[in-house]
């Protein structure tokens, strides 16, 4: 099932959604009317885990999204000065000495549904924290140059920074692994962190198969022994080179958390919360305690004690305090990050951001004051279809709405211009520009890339369509309708796509409805504008989604929606998982998978998509960006603990 769990709101573009369509339409005067529809309540952009290439359960197998109505608009705490517990337990900290989010988790309006929910593995529990202080065994940056590519002191080679674990080694044929673990690490209780945590989680998850990633532990573990405190080794039932990566090395919204044995252990898994703060729950190793948690804030003070401080590994972050606001309308985030009342907020629509940018001098981005405002994200955004529903199911009618949609078009409209096209399932990263790069030929021979209504004529004629009095291509007296499903995450792009396939005879129109996630992973929506959260370092992952054994009939649900089958591209791709990364077979494997996807063009790759979010240097500094892109700026990935390592307090 698919998982990108709802966790924010997305307000419309200043030119709105259908103020989108307007401008394309006036650029393209002889495109059909589009339809007014009304869309339903705003879904909420799913920050959760996405859907990779190896997790089949769990929060990366993927749930349906939960798409919740936008709340309404309501006064909003201030936090010009650091927010306390009512209860007077928790000790005053300098505005100056405190980082605040907002928008992380909060799915009542508003508010968070998790207050008393600490355990990683059961549903609902949101980013308000638990990803900085649930520490990986591996760090991994996409955005890493030869460089940068972990903050300023901290060990990091191509990209991989060694955390709680040191070092791992496979066996020749990739079905065992042995990971070293760092001396000296401690949960925050004083308890030492052992093999014996690692080996216990990963045995309740397999025992559990019904908790997030319990699924992906039962496929792929066979065994898992402790060889002493600090040596964990993994047999796994089938080779997977990529095992460590997949699951213990956080990156993006991936990666499994490792538990503390002497507080889960004799715990009911599917109900334990993990939360009592007079008994210092939850126990965790990372260098912040929760102290605080009710509807409207969530407050995390640093453990001067931290391991990684104590044996000299790493400096205790800057800030003394983070606090977490939960989402609120997106134009109130932007008041609040302009009159420096958070530090930080999730990804903004287009014209928020460049209005926080204008108003305060002090707000940046990831690339500064100027376009396109954001980093690239694992997330390239397509136009999907139920591959196995008539006509879709034919990939000449695919190629011929490939041939309607101009890319350079969606970018300059939708984006305003601040973005880049892509032609591939695969977001702009470093590590995988190589593997697209070996794909000039077959792009040359297929050209995706070709804007060409000709060609759209010439294929849709070819199966026997032809425009009726109304413009649009029809067969047998029925038009060939396209109604695209989208959510607010989307609704930049969306409407520009539609008014294309519209120019182009198809009489397309776009709905955001509640239950958009169950709709695509039912198969019961035709087509969809959706993103990709697959390949970050190599390109098997996104290959994985297409394969077909993740598929389904219409109306059941499937993990992955595109439900398009090729039992010789799944052999391709099951031979790539079992390729090493760094072996030169991958990327021969990979062009041949490639040959095959790319005539049969399952989905259509239209536009890299960005996380816009504004961060205040008034109070801290050293944000990282592209100039020193030592990790993203995200605040609610699991790599937001090196955001922190990396931040300074501002000066003057």
């Amino acid at each position: 099932m698919l998982d990108r769990r709802i966790s924010r709101r997305r307000a419309l573009l200043s030119v709105g959604i259908f103020g989108a369509a307007t401008l394309l339409a006036a650029c393209s005067s002889s495109a059909p009317a589009s339809p007014t529809t009304a869309p339903a309540p705003t879904p909420m952009k799913p920050t959760g885990s996405a859907a990779t290439a190896v997790p089949t359960s769990g929060t990366q197998a993927g749930n349906t999204p939960t798409v919740a109505a936008a709340p309404a608009a309501a006064p909003v705490p201030r936090a010009t000065t650091a927010p306390v517990a009512q209860t007077g337990q928790v000790k005053q900290v300098p505005r100056n000495k405190t980082w605040i989010s907002v928008g992380v988790g909060g799915e009542a309006p508003q508010q968070f549904s998790d207050v008393q929910l600490q355990n990683p593995f059961l549903p609902g529990i949101s980013r308000s924290g638990y990803q900085i202080v649930m520490e990986p065994l591996f760090y991994y940056n996409p955005y890493h140059t030869n460089t940068v590519c972990a903050p300023v002191g901290l060990p990091c080679k191509d990209g991989e920074t060694a955390w709680i674990g040191t070092s791992y080694e496979f066996n020749p044929d990739f079905t065992q692994v042995v990971v070293k673990l760092r001396n000296g690490v401690e949960w925050n209780d004083g308890q030492p962190f052992t093999a014996k945590d690692v080996v216990f989680t990963v045995n309740m998850l397999k025992d559990n198969p019904t908790l997030s990633w319990g699924t992906d532990m039962k496929q792929w573990v066979k065994d898992i022994t402790a060889l002493d405190d600090h040596t964990v080794q993994f047999t796994l039932n089938n080779p997977n080179p990529r095992f460590i990566f997949s699951y213990f090395t956080f990156h993006e919204d991936v990666g499994i958390q490792i538990v503390p044995e002497h507080i889960f252990k004799g715990q009911d898994p599917m109900k334990f919360t993990n939360y009592d703060l007079d008994k210092g729950w939850p126990v965790v190793t990372g260098p912040y305690k929760l102290v605080h948690s009710d509807p409207q804030q969530k407050i995390w003070d640093r453990n001067d004690n931290w391991w990684g401080k104590k044996i000299g590994f790493a400096p205790l972050p800057a800030p003394e305090r983070l606090v977490f606001l939960p989402g609120y309308d997106e134009a109130k985030q932007v008041e609040m990050i302009i009159n420096n009342e958070v530090d930080c907020t999730l990804s903004m629509q287009l014209g928020n951001i460049q209005a926080a940018l204008t108003k305060n001098p002090k707000i940046s981005s990831w690339s500064g004051n100027k376009p396109p405002y954001g980093y690239v994200d694992w997330w390239p955004t397509g136009l999907g279809f139920n591959d196995s529903k008539p006509p879709f199911n034919d990939p000449d009618i695919r190629w011929a709405i490939n041939h309607a949609l101009n890319r350079d078009q969606i970018v300059q409209i939708g984006y305003h211009g601040a973005g880049e096209k892509t032609i591939f399932p695969y977001p702009d990263f470093p590590a995988l520009k190589p593997f697209m790069d070996g794909l000039s030929d077959l792009v040359q021979k297929y050209p995706i890339d070709s804007f060409d209504l000709n060609k759209t004529a010439q294929i849709m004629q070819s199966k026997g369509y032809a425009k009726d009095q109304g413009g649009f291509w029809a067969k047998d007296g029925k038009r060939l309708s396209i109604v695209v499903i989208t959510f607010a995450v989307e609704q930049d792009v969306t409407p520009v796509i539609v008014e294309q396939l519209r120019k182009g005879g198809f009489d397309a129109s776009f709905k955001m409805p509640n239950n958009f996630g169950t709709l695509i992973n039912t198969g019961e929506a035709d087509a969809y504008v959706f993103g990709h959260g697959g390949s970050v370092r190599d390109p098997y992952f996104t290959m994985r989604l297409y394969q077909s054994q993740f598929s389904a009939p219409t109306g059941q649900p499937a993990v992955r929606p595109y439900r398009w089958k090729n039992d010789k591209f799944d052999k391709l791709v099951d031979q790539m998982g079992e390729t090493s990364p760094t072996d030169p077979k991958l990327e021969q494997l990979f062009h041949q998978a490639m040959e095959i996807w790319i005539p049969d063009l399952p989905d259509i790759p239209l536009v890299q998509f960005y996380h816009r979010n504004p961060v205040n240097t008034t109070y801290w500094t050293n944000w990282p960006d592209e100039n020193n892109p030592y990790i993203n700026s995200a605040n609610w990935h699991r790599t937001c603990e090196l955001l922190l390592l990396g931040l300074k307090p501002a000066t003057g």
